[in-house]
């Protein structure tokens, strides 16, 4: 199924089955007229400025990206049980000394915030079945912590998905998601030779709260991965056609008067599926503890991702930003795989009463010591900062700094961001 016939089958749907003609006893009631009349409109905005100083052959100097994001839509009222979604988003480039990957400026590094209008999100979403929860359109997906399946937020253009997606919670504790992805439309842009990964996809993901441990995942991540540009069909998306299969356990249990211990425990074993050309059947195991107390968060923590020489534990579908360091040095994980031994201390509070503007403050100091997997050469240590500051309910200002001193053939990095939003 092409895009445009996704989309329009999605919103046809939605539609036909949301008319009065088509109420269906213990949907609910309403008329179509509701759609619109119980409707709201959505609006955030994002202005930041980024700049990237990274070693390598970059004539042009460091990397300065001053960009806009705004995303506006409209989420329809709720009649018979379905309620669209429908939102564009926009990206305005303030100046052109940075690689957007489509500009051409390639005398700078890479900041991949294309500018240009486009479709974000076109969905349908019914809730008539009790315990159900199905979407269909394109749409955003977070998983779990979205270290294999996630919306790559941190970029202007978020990864959005051409899917359906059932959900079922009426079973106390219990939760089933099956997901189908059609297709995976990237944070590069339209314009973008890597714009998208074709499927088919299926997601399988099975959570349970265990009142003892915490809540404890299974999942099966099947990716079949194509690419409409032929010289991408070989060495990016074929050769990351995966099966993954995992186990997540994760919790927080109050240990002391004002203290909580935090924990995460995981392991996935990953295979060639489908037209894969290379022989994977690689391992990846993540663990980390934290002591939390008066807003206050320490914790330590590693996570391994094998390598067998050729290729590393793929994760294409991540939101990579949120792991191995914000420099991203380690989007595609290398062939020799990676360990990753990390540590933050962070401080979170939500004032009673407003300091100034100021509502409530985040701030988080980390450090990761980089090491390959297979072999044991050093990779490289980084240091990274962040802060937020919360004005109200609707307003944000934030920066953060990444600072990579890498090994081998690790370049160093550093990178730097200010940025202000506004969510409605």
């Amino acid at each position: 199924m092409t895009r445009d016939r996704w989309l329009l089958s999605a919103l046809s749907l939605g539609l036909a089955l949301a008319s009065p003609a088509t109420a269906w006893a213990g949907t609910g009631s309403g008329d179509i007229d509701d759609l619109l009349v119980d409707g709201k409109f959505t609006f955030d905005v994002r202005a930041r400025y980024e700049e990237v100083s990274q070693e390598g052959n970059f004539p042009g100097g460091d990397a300065e990206a001053p960009t806009i994001r705004a995303r506006v839509g409209f989420l329809t009222g709720k009649v018979n049980g379905f309620q669209g979604l429908v939102e564009g988003v926009g990206v305005v480039h303030l100046s052109d000394h940075f690689n957007d990957g489509v500009n051409g400026e390639t005398q700078y590094p890479l900041v991949p915030d294309p500018s240009g209008v486009q479709l974000n999100r076109l969905q349908v979403e019914y809730t008539g079945f009790e315990g159900a929860d199905i979407i269909v359109g394109r749409q955003r997906i977070n998983l779990d912590n979205q270290r294999f399946v996630g919306a790559a937020a941190w970029r202007q253009l978020e990864q959005t998905y051409d899917a359906l997606r059932i959900g079922y919670t009426g079973i106390d504790k219990l939760s089933l998601t099956y997901i189908y992805v059609d297709q995976v439309n990237r944070v590069f842009g339209d314009e973008s030779t890597k714009s998208e990964f074709d499927g088919p996809i299926h997601l399988f993901n099975i959570g349970y709260d265990y009142a003892l441990i915490g809540k404890i995942v299974g999942y099966a991540y099947l990716l079949d991965l194509s690419e409409s540009n032929p010289v991408l069909d070989l060495t990016e998306a074929r050769a990351q056609s995966t099966a993954t299969w995992g186990l997540r356990v994760s919790g927080k249990k109050t240990i002391a008067d004002g203290y909580a211990l935090g924990y995460e425990a995981e392991y996935a074993h990953q295979n060639d599926y489908a037209d894969n050309p290379n022989d994977v059947s690689l391992n990846y195991w993540h663990g980390d503890l934290a002591i939390m107390h008066s807003g206050f968060t320490l914790l330590g923590g590693f996570e391994t991702l094998e390598g067998n020489g050729v290729v590393g534990f793929s994760t294409p579908l991540g939101t990579l930003h949120k792991f191995q360091g914000y420099a991203d040095a380690f989007l595609t994980t290398p062939a020799n795989g990676i360990v990753d031994i990390y540590g933050k201390l962070g401080y979170e509070i939500k004032f009673e009463e407003p300091v100034g503007p100021i509502t409530g403050v985040t701030a988080a100091v980390w450090y990761h010591d980089f090491d390959a997997e297979r072999g044991g050469a050093s990779l490289g240590r980084e240091f990274d900062l962040e802060a937020v500051a919360k004005l109200g309910d609707h307003f944000a200002v934030g920066t953060k700094y990444a600072n990579l001193d890498g090994d081998g053939a690790v370049r160093d990095r550093h990178k730097t961001w200010f940025y202000v939003e506004a969510n409605y």
